[in-house]
């Protein structure tokens, strides 16, 4: 009888046995794509990165979730989705193009603090001339990458950066 290999990785979010963890179990590939769903992380932030790099990613996550929840408190909530904006009745143009309506709201630049707090980070992104220094400079930095102009500028440095 042979037995079907796989892997347990226990992430925990405190050092209590009282504190939240995930246990993950499977072949490394499941395990992986497990990880990445569980803690929202995108493929493509990730790739060339180990396992071991990634779970030691998840790691700093829950950790920081965990402090956050104990030492101030705080809760997860979701957000819910705006509501779809009404099409204007009779508008033969409303169907046409994008689902949602561009404003000159849309267009406007990011205000200059949003642009101050990542004016670093982008600089630093722009500096990397290989794909694992701009990997690493992720995986230190990781709340920067929830403003989705940083994480745009780290994908498209990393496509144009050689394998």
């Amino acid at each position: 009888m042979s037995e079907v290999r796989g892997i347990t990785v226990t992430i925990k979010y405190g050092k209590s046995y009282e504190d939240t963890w995930a246990v993950f179990k499977g072949g490394a590939g499941e395990v992986r794509q497990d990880i990445l769903d569980y803690f929202g992380i995108e493929s493509d932030s990730v790739t060339g990165l180990t396992l071991s790099d990634i779970v030691t990613n998840a790691t700093q996550i829950a950790h920081g979730k965990g402090l956050i929840a104990t030492q101030l408190g705080a809760t997860v909530i979701a957000q819910e989705p705006a509501p779809a904006p009404a099409k204007p009745q009779g508008d033969p143009w409303a169907s046409v193009g994008t689902s949602q309506p561009v404003t000159v709201a849309d267009q406007a630049p990011a205000s200059s603090s949003e642009q101050d707090k990542n004016t670093w980070i982008l600089g630093e992104i722009e500096k990397q001339t290989n794909r694992a220094d701009l990997k690493k400079l992720w995986a230190n930095n990781q709340s920067f990458f929830a403003d989705p102009a940083v994480m745009t500028a780290y994908k498209a440095k990393g496509k144009a950066l050689p394998a």
